[in-house]
């Protein structure tokens, strides 16, 4: 762990970020609680880091994490192969945090457990979460309980596809995140393909009775759930009842699995037991037989000088020469007929590895073609998208246009007003200052009063109809400035709703767009799936063959190494039974001169020996007859050791008959569980189908 404060304290640094003293504070923890634990054998460690049965224990529960921090953590832990477990609940995170905490959690390789409790996460961080499933294929436990993940389901699409990809992750906590029934409808439809998944917990979410329908879909196909908790869902108890049934049977089947595994073992190590044993009573037999084969040998070298018995011997000899010899050819035949099935199988195994690289070939560059076509209709609507968005800045420039077209009139209304008002005060001022200039003429001009008033009555008419036409004009200029304001104002008003309409219609196409290639990904994908899923059985099939072949093969070889020392000791036994003829005539040579020389003095002595060689005849072939019963009882006790092998051998098959029978018989209680399920489920969802739609 003094590793991993290193790396943090040099990234830090390398990012000119100022360390985080509560990190610092736990990585020292972590320190002293291991120096303790490395000193003192009683010792225990560190209430923060432990050692775990991964690897360490990094705990920083409860610390605020700043978004530098989180940037720094990713960086060290992408690195790091230490950290088995790391705690990270009620820190805030938030997610900007995380997406730069997950981004070097992706690369770690070493992180067994990771918790996530209580830290804010949301939309953004649904997609982070499933690009680590995706990418990480280490983690075995993942706790996001306390978070906000399902607000939006869309996001937390991106969370179920990476699960849908992860082949790691046996334990998932989702508690208290705010689920919809369309959240666990993507979460059902990731379950379909993860095999690896054990437990599973939606406690206190909104899943309701379309997300319980779902999850009880789900557990159709998926047969390695074997623990779900949904308390507190507002789910039936029918369909709890249903769930439950249908988590009781992977239980099940899981424990019927395991147990057909431990059967095969003890099977197994029975097999190789009887195997030792047949091995061990084969060296005895042949043990005894050497014994036998010494006594005869004795036997025989006791009797060497009976001349009339070895010659007996010598052409029993040679006929099981010739016996021997078209029984070595007969072997000889059935190797050359191995050996040539061996070539055969080895070539049609080449044939099939071939086939499979093409079949392999031609996959890769389909997908290679149809990721060429996703990036061109991509480019295709990133570029459309362009366009929209610059047509749509024009439509907005248009509209500050006309607005500031507006505010122009606008203030050359307020400017008319304003010379309207000053024109009215100059009237007014004028009438007043003919008001007193016509007082004074009263008074030094009593005499023109009459030409002056009617002169200053004709002025002032004329005044009073210049200053009304004045008025009359303004008030027509103000009347079409206020007409063309107000036709502006419909302008903007039009280009306002056609430029929403245009947006809207242009996030409609956008959506549509998305919805129409997230279905042809989806289809292209499972297609993919069932193209891989059939590759895959098939090469299990060739590879099951190829074992089958190879185990034949093995067979053959052994009987052929059997057959090939048989031959070498049938050789040796030729080659010891010719040097005992060659002696045996060399004797008979020296007493045949001998019997010639003393002829005439021992006639006497040959009649005895005749006598003895008669004796001796008769107690040659008992013992013959005794050679003859011990090899008979020998070959029985082969046969009956035989005929044991095959009974074991038969009673593997049966029993791999009724665990087979067994199977068929779950599969069609499955079958049938399932058929009267979702009659259940057809009958209890016609009601409401109607209303849905």
């Amino acid at each position: 762990m003094e590793d991993f404060r290193t790396s943090y304290l040099r990234l830090c640094k390398e990012n000119s970020l100022e360390p985080q003293q509560s990190v610092l504070s736990r990585l020292s923890h972590t320190k002293q609680g291991q120096t303790a634990v490395g000193k003192s054998p009683r010792g225990t460690p560190s209430a923060k880091v432990a050692q775990g049965s991964h690897g360490a224990v990094l705990d920083l529960s409860t610390t605020s994490l700043t978004v530098q921090t989180c940037s720094v953590l990713g960086a060290a832990l992408a690195k790091d192969c230490l950290v088995g477990e790391l705690r990270l609940s009620d820190c805030m995170i938030g997610d900007e945090g995380f997406k730069l905490l997950g981004h070097g959690l992706c690369s770690n390789i070493a992180i067994r457990n990771l918790d996530l409790k209580g830290n804010n996460l949301r939309g953004a961080s649904a997609e982070a979460l499933g690009n680590l499933l995706q990418q990480n294929h280490s983690l075995r436990r993942l706790c996001l309980e306390w978070n906000s993940l399902g607000l939006d389901s869309d996001r937390f699409a991106f969370l179920a596809e990476g699960l849908a990809a992860n082949n790691s992750l046996e334990m998932l906590d989702l508690r208290n995140n705010q689920l919809s029934h369309d959240g666990v409808s993507e979460l059902s439809k990731a379950l379909h393909r993860n095999c690896v998944l054990r437990s599973l917990d939606l406690r206190w979410n909104n899943i309701g009775i379309v997300g319980g329908r779902s999850i009880l879909a789900m557990l159709q196909y998926n047969k390695t759930v074997t623990e779900l908790e949904l308390a507190g869902n507002n789910i039936t108890q029918d369909i709890l009842k249903a769930i439950d049934v249908a988590r009781q049977h992977n239980v099940d089947r899981a424990s019927l699995t395991n147990e057909h595994e431990t059967r095969q073992s003890i099977l197994a190590r029975e097999i190789k037991q009887l195997r030792t044993e047949k091995k061990q009573q084969a060296s005895d037999l042949l043990h005894r037989i050497d014994q036998q084969n010494e006594f005869q040998s004795r036997t025989h070298r006791d009797t060497a000088y009976k001349i009339h018995q070895l010659q007996e011997a010598l052409a029993e000899r040679k006929s099981a020469f010739n016996a021997l010899n078209a029984k070595l050819s007969k072997t000889e035949a059935e190797l050359v007929l191995a050996e040539q099935r061996s070539r055969d199988l080895s070539d049609l195994l080449e044939v099939s590895r071939r086939e499979n690289s093409v079949l392999v070939a031609g996959h890769q560059k389909e997908m290679q073609i149809q990721l060429g076509d996703k990036a061109s209709s991509e480019s295709k609507l990133l570029h459309e998208i362009a366009s929209l968005k610059d047509r749509n800045l024009h439509l907005e420039t248009k509209a500050d246009e006309l607005d500031k077209r507006g505010q122009h009139q606008q203030d050359q209304i307020y400017e008319l007003k304003e010379e309207l008002a000053t024109s009215h005060a100059q009237t007014k001022l004028q009438a007043t200052q003919a008001e007193e200039r016509l007082q004074n003429e009263k008074q030094r001009l009593r005499d023109q009063q009459r030409d002056l008033e009617h002169r200053h009555t004709t002025e002032m008419q004329h005044q009073r109809e210049a200053a009304e036409e004045s008025e009359r004009a303004y008030r027509d200029r103000i009347s079409k400035l206020e007409e063309h304001r107000r036709i502006l104002e419909e302008e903007m008003s039009k280009a306002k709703n056609q430029q929403l309409t245009e947006r809207l219609a242009l996030e409609e196409q956008i959506l549509s767009t998305r919805q129409r290639v997230k279905e042809e990904e989806h289809q292209r994908m499972k297609h993919l799936e069932d193209k891989i899923r059939l590759l895959a059985n098939a090469k299990d099939d060739i590879q099951q063959h190829h074992s089958q072949q190879l185990q034949t093969i093995a067979e053959l070889q052994a009987k052929n190494s059997n057959a090939a020392l048989e031959v070498e000791s049938l050789k040796r036994r030729l080659e010891e039974i010719n040097q005992e003829l060659a002696g045996k005539n060399n004797e008979l040579q020296t007493e045949v001169n001998k019997v010639k020389l003393s002829c005439s003095k021992q006639l006497s002595k040959m009649e005895a020996r005749v006598q003895d060689a008669e004796s001796l005849r008769e107690r040659c072939s008992a013992l013959e007859l005794q050679l003859a019963e011990q090899t008979r009882r020998h070959r029985t006790e082969l046969m009956d050791r035989d005929n044991e092998l095959e009974g074991t051998k038969e009673k593997m098959r049966s029993q791999e008959m009724d665990f087979c029978r067994m199977q068929e018989e779950e599969a069609q209680r499955a079958g049938m569980l399932q058929a009267a399920i979702s009659g259940y489920l057809t009958t209890s969802r016609t009601p409401l189908s109607t209303p849905r739609k």
